[in-house]
């Protein structure tokens, strides 16, 4: 073979030996730096060495803007630091339009004003980062004070980026896995805050803290719609000087309305010096508007991005319920916390389905009683003396209702209404009402045994029991509810209160039909019961059996 042949032989499987170099060396760095950032500062850094450049750009295409963000730069001469953004981003682009790679001299690339400031020889080399045929990924350009780029580097700049490319896409799938881990992370940690049972604004911080820390915003808030007054509340932020932005609390406002008019996430960026930046999602659950979540001020210039929404909707799908739950254990409170046991209570809102609140039809028992003569008795008795046995005596009433697992409805002057079968089921619901009434009638006894030392005239009680088909859940207005019932056994009851006679426990037909087997009854005919028939029968309980 003649020497020149060879030589070319040579040079060529020099150059040969050369790209699967640098292509074996770009895969050690893809299979060594997990970070993506620290994967393409290394693969500039390896190409700045390999091709002798004073200086390396690494731009990339920004998945949600389509913007050009300079990722990486590696400068080895302090002219190159002349260049300044503009120039640098005027360089990216034209390379990422650019059929191929360019390359350009000094006095082809830049402008006048800025070539005064680099060296004479400047040669520039702009390498398009392109998926596949159509996807621009980014630019990398190299710049020296040297010779031109050969041909020869040219094409093995060609090879390069074609591990680039796949580099920037591993990197994307890192990134996007890690931010699904976040999201994950973030859920874990915001499930675990709502186990704790925390009270319901410590709860709100709780997870404010969490969103601000995991999204990296200024200040995180929580604004809870107020149905009386139909408006949205502010109820929890997350940082200890709010004054520079309280001042601009309207705008977060109509940011927190405009997302629950159009009932999807909002985001605003760049919106001024104070606020820069909101994000905020409605809370709807259950077709029920909740309120707003969000955040104010990303820690960085750049805003909030696809990443930060999708962050915030994670930790929004498990604050909805959250809230939700906690504001309707609290509306249980609310309505039933007087009127049930303690411990019946805790039950409930250890399992707090309250759809019962907005009424549900059942078989249940309803039992009033009514103090006879407290009117009389009001006339000659001291007010402070009449006050303090009536509160006594519904007081003892209180206890024995709820300690028979019974539900308080309400007082009604010196009387008291109850439920049994509501809002918890009861199979022996008309036995535990008439237990009740015989025991009511028992305690008023020694009640009024015990204050007629204070010269208060006996005022006994009557009790009516019935039972039957009744519609029970929160009656009334926004601004005051009670649970109750509704239905003709409530009317029958209160009227057999009226028609019984003091120390008496009357019950109606469909009560007695309920307890006959356990209680001791006498049947009281030809009772005038309005609403009812003229002769109606009502029976008047003696004893319990058992």
């Amino acid at each position: 073979m003649e020497k020149p042949a060879l030589e070319t032989l040579r040079e060529q499987l020099d150059e040969k030996q050369k790209a699967l170099d640098l292509m074996l060396a770009i895969d050690r760095i893809r299979d060594t730096e997990t970070d993506p950032a620290a994967m393409l500062s290394a693969i500039a850094n390896l190409l700045t060495e390999q091709f002798r450049a004073s200086l390396c750009l690494l731009c990339l295409v920004n998945r949600e803007t389509k913007k050009l963000e300079l990722k990486t730069i590696i400068e080895r001469n302090e002219q190159f630091s002349q260049l300044g953004t503009v120039a640098i981003q005027e360089l990216a682009e034209r390379t990422i339009e650019a059929d191929g790679i360019a390359v350009w001299t000094r006095g082809t690339a830049l402008s006048e004003s800025t070539l005064a400031r680099l060296p004479e020889n400047l040669q520039l080399a702009g390498v398009p980062i392109i998926m596949g045929d159509k996807e621009p990924l980014g630019a990398l350009i190299l710049a020296r004070s040297q010779d031109p780029f050969s041909p020869q580097e040219i094409e093995l700049l060609r090879i390069a980026e074609c591990q680039i490319d796949s580099a920037v896409i591993q990197g994307y799938t890192h990134y996007d896995l890690r931010q699904r881990n976040k999201e994950l992370e973030s859920i874990y940690r915001v499930d675990h805050i709502r186990d704790r049972r925390l009270p319901f604004d410590e709860m709100l911080n709780a997870v404010l803290l969490e969103l601000r820390t995991v999204v990296e915003a200024e200040a995180g808030f929580v604004m809870l719609y107020n149905y009386v007054e139909n408006k949205l509340e502010l109820r929890a932020t997350t940082r200890d000087d709010l004054f520079h932005i309280s001042s601009q609390y309207t705008l977060v406002h109509q940011a927190a309305n405009d997302a629950l008019r159009q009932a999807e996430i909002i985001c605003h960026n760049d919106l001024g010096d104070v606020i820069r930046s909101i994000l905020c999602i409605p809370l709807i659950l259950k077709d029920e508007v909740i309120g707003v979540l969000g955040i104010v001020n990303h820690c960085s210039s750049r805003g909030f991005g696809a990443e930060d929404r999708r962050i915030l909707s994670a930790i929004a799908s498990q604050m909805d319920t959250a809230i939700f739950e906690s504001l309707e254990r609290r509306r249980l409170r609310q309505v039933l916390g007087r009127s049930l046991d303690p411990r019946v209570m805790e039950r409930l809102l250890a399992n707090p389905d309250v759809a019962f609140l907005k009424g549900e039809r059942s078989m249940l028992s309803v039992l009033y009683s009514d103090m006879r003569g407290s009117t009389v008795l009001a006339e000659h008795t001291k007010p402070e003396l009449l006050v303090g046995f009536i509160n006594e005596a519904l007081g003892q009433m209180a206890e024995v209702i709820l300690t028979h697992k019974g539900t308080l409805d309400k007082f009604i002057g010196d009387g008291a209404m109850a439920l049994f079968g509501a809002p918890f089921p009861q199979a022996d619901h008309a036995l535990c009402a008439v237990r009740v009434g015989l025991k009511m009638q028992s305690i008023h006894q020694t009640v009024m045994r015990n204050w007629k030392r204070n010269n208060i005239e006996p005022a006994p009680i009557g009790v009516g029991i019935a039972s039957g088909e009744l519609i029970a859940g929160e009656i009334g207005c926004p601004r005051h509810t009670d649970y109750t019932v509704i239905g003709k056994a409530a009317n029958l009851g209160a009227r057999l209160c009226s028609a019984a006679r003091p120390g008496q426990v009357l019950i109606s037909p469909q009560t007695y039909k309920l307890v006959k087997d356990k209680v001791e009854a006498s049947p009281i005919t030809g009772l005038q019961i309005k609403g009812v028939s003229r002769n109606f029968t009502a029976y008047r309980i003696a004893r319990m059996l058992d």
